[in-house]
């Protein structure tokens, strides 16, 4: 199988995992549980419409695409799609709740193009709620789906031990930003490799890849350790680029106005700096970074350039692509993983813009 992933195979396949939203939706919307309370799911279904519209869909999309590179083809029917589907969906809620909070905690304007939900009028702190909403719907339409299947207390573990995970991240992430001012001791490699791990990796890539190898019934811990030892790897690739990007991309193009120069979050960018600065560039650094100012962005990003930081995020890009790529071609067959599966993640990251 070809490893490169065509524009017109992510968009039909896109096209056809959107299709199934309307469905999962009703689901719960006109679950017995609501009856009740008619409103209650006029406001759910506004809030998943909303907060799932737009975004790239990668982690739902991984979801199938692991079913389908994982599962025996004899097994592959029009349902077991639509499973998969269903999960990747689920995926994507718990993304949605995510970044939700994340809006709120960041005190973010914008996402995916649109005002963050908290930022709308009729919803300012409630979204606290809506958030917790997001989350037990998701877990009302896995019971929904799967709760007759073999390994529902395997998928439902995987989601919690996964928010477990990656609220740790968000913890150190936070916790970070809120340091003493000037701080910067715990801008190290090790601590910035802690966050991506917890705040990134698990639930970009672990969870859609693990999820596809138990919607194929493959429960056997040596082959998910290994899933999960290349997908951290992808994952901080991933985190990487998202630093790069929020600090050099193009509002219009990521539909997310950056913000973590002016949080004075624990960055690659930030790490990378504070390595190789002089002191005359520290203080630029420590005077700046952390601030709202617009000119005191612009120093920082200006300082990046100075210290050859693009030019080094290209290289450390493509060596932490090469090296994924060699890891997964040495896969054993015995592990029951097609390098396929991974190469095709890697082809759907690399050198993106947003």
């Amino acid at each position: 199988m070809s490893t490169s992933v065509s524009i017109s195979e992510l968009q039909k396949e896109k096209g056809t995992f959107q299709d199934v939203l309307p469905s999962v939706i009703d689901s719960l919307v006109t679950s017995p549980k609501l009856s009740e309370i008619p409103e209650f799911s006029v406001w759910i279904k506004k809030i998943l419409d909303y907060n799932l519209a737009g975004g790239k869909k990668n982690r739902g999309l991984t979801t199938v695409l692991a079913y389908e590179m994982l599962e025996k083809p004899e097994n592959i029917t029009e349902e077991s799609l639509r499973l998969s589907r269903t999960m990747g969906w689920c995926v994507e809620m718990l993304q949605a709740y995510l970044l939700m909070a994340d809006d709120i905690m960041d005190g973010s304007t914008t996402r995916r193009g649109v005002t963050c939900w908290y930022r709308l009028p009729e919803v300012g702190l409630g979204a606290i709620n809506d958030t917790i909403l997001v989350y037990t719907s998701m877990i009302e339409i896995l019971k929904t789906h799967f709760g007759d299947k073999k390994q529902y207390t395997h998928i439902v573990n995987l989601f919690n031990e996964t928010l477990l995970f990656t609220s740790i991240g968000q913890h150190l992430d936070y916790t970070m930003a809120q340091r003493k001012k000037n701080d910067y001791s715990l801008f190290t490699v090790e601590r910035y490799n802690a966050i991506v791990k917890y705040k990134t990796a698990y639930y970009t890539f672990k969870l859609p890849v693990c999820l596809g190898m138990l919607l194929a019934n493959n429960t056997d811990t040596e082959s998910h350790k290994r899933a999960e030892e290349i997908c951290l790897e992808i994952g901080h690739l991933f985190q990487m680029q998202d630093d790069f990007i929020d600090c050099f991309g193009a509002e219009s193009v990521t539909g997310k106005a950056g913000t973590d120069i002016q949080q004075g979050k624990c960055s690659w960018l930030a790490v990378m700096a504070l390595q190789r600065c002089n002191e005359a560039q520290r203080n630029v650094f420590t005077s700046c970074y952390g601030s709202r100012e617009p000119a005191h962005i612009e120093r920082i990003q200006r300082l990046y350039e100075q210290l050859e930081l693009p030019q080094l995020y290209r290289q450390e890009e493509r060596n932490r692509y090469d090296a994924v790529v060699e890891r997964v071609r040495g896969l054993s067959v015995d592990t029951g993983l097609p390098p396929e599966l991974f190469l095709r993640m890697l082809e759907m990251i690399y050198k993106r813009k947003l």
